[in-house]
């Protein structure tokens, strides 16, 4: 072991401290996405692209949909078929 002086020691003493906070927040970073879940990744944050596309408008049905018989209508006709 070699001597030094207190201030020699001091200044190692920092340096050895301020090593190790590096490495602590290195290790940190490293481990902080995998506490998500087991095996996961980080997921990346997705980039919003301004729209130039305007929305389309809403597509109304067409008269073959809206003259669709109701339910009651086909159970009716069901009934007297098979009754016939």
């Amino acid at each position: 072991m070699t001597t030094k002086t207190i201030p020699e020691y001091l200044e190692d003493e920092r340096q050895k401290r301020s090593d190790a906070q590096l490495r602590i927040e290195d290790e940190a970073a490293r481990i902080q996405p995998l506490n998500r879940g087991h095996h996961r990744t980080a997921k990346q944050s997705e980039l919003e692209l301004p729209s130039t596309v305007e929305a389309a408008p809403k597509v109304r049905k067409t008269a073959a949909r809206t003259r669709k018989r109701s339910r009651t209508a086909q159970k009716t006709a069901t009934k007297a078929r098979k009754a016939a």
